[in-house]
Order: C-alpha cells, then sequence, then structure tokens
C-alpha cells in the first residue's frame, strides 16, 4: 500500500522507464510551465492597451537582467520539447513513419522500435535547438 503513495516522486523516478515515458514525463513538465507562463504573458502584454507609459513600465520591470534572459532561454527550450514532441505523437497516432501494422500473430511484434527513431529524433532535434539557443543567448546571460 505504501508503494501507491509515493506520488510525484514515483511518477518521476521509477527507474524501468523506456525513452518514450521519460519523453510523457518531459511533454507533461513542459506542458504545465507553458501553461503557467501564458497567463502570465497576456495579462503583460494586455498593459500594451493601458498607453506607451504602461507598457514601458511593465517592460522596465519584467524585460531586464540575466534571471529574465534566463527564464525566456528556458521558455525556448520548453516550446522547442513541446513542439517537437507533439509532432512525434501526432505522426505516432496517425500512424506516418511506422508502416503497416503486422497480423497479430503470437509473439507480438510492436512498432515501439520505430517509434524509438521518432522518439531519438525529437531529442537530437531539442539539443541541436538547445546549443544552437545556448550560443545565442549566452552573452544576455552573462
Amino acid at each position: 500500500m505504501l508503494e501507491r503513495r509515493r506520488g510525484i516522486v514515483r511518477w518521476l523516478f521509477q527507474g524501468r522507464y523506456n525513452v518514450e515515458a521519460y519523453l510523457f514525463v518531459l511533454h507533461r513538465i513542459t506542458g504545465i510551465g507553458l501553461a503557467i507562463y501564458l497567463p502570465m504573458h497576456i495579462i503583460v502584454t494586455s498593459t500594451r492597451a493601458f498607453g506607451p507609459e504602461a507598457w514601458k513600465a511593465a517592460m522596465s520591470k519584467v524585460a531586464e537582467g540575466p534571471i529574465i534572459h534566463f527564464l525566456e532561454w528556458v521558455l525556448i527550450m520548453g516550446i522547442a520539447i513541446h513542439g517537437l514532441n507533439g509532432l512525434r505523437l501526432i505522426l505516432t497516432e496517425l500512424g506516418l513513419l511506422l508502416g503497416k501494422p503486422s497480423k497479430p500473430v503470437y509473439p507480438y511484434k510492436t512498432s515501439i522500435d520505430r517509434q524509438r527513431i521518432l522518439a531519438g529524433g525529437v531529442l537530437v532535434l531539442s539539443a541541436i535547438f538547445m546549443i544552437y539557443s545556448l550560443i545565442v543567448f549566452s552573452p544576455k546571460i552573462v
């Protein structure tokens, strides 16, 4: 019974996970982060309706400093990872790039090996984007 009560710790660190399960966790975390960011972005952007002075005051509080630039980089990474993994999920759900389904004859063959190629592609593209954006953003962070 105690095993079931670990909550989010068990959800994140199960040990037996494969790549797709970690991508699921990463997709969920980035989705929650983007859902938190979006209302804040709308609130700050809505100050534009109150005139240029209100906009400049809001931007002076929000858009300066190395911590803000680092958080912008984290936001871009979250968007990239969430978007690329979402594209992988769409392609998998539609059955594209997975080939024709095989007959359900025992022992059953799964498409997990073909899905791993997509998952690896998502991870590689995310890493490339992360390195490139870190090069671009690093002068602003330091």
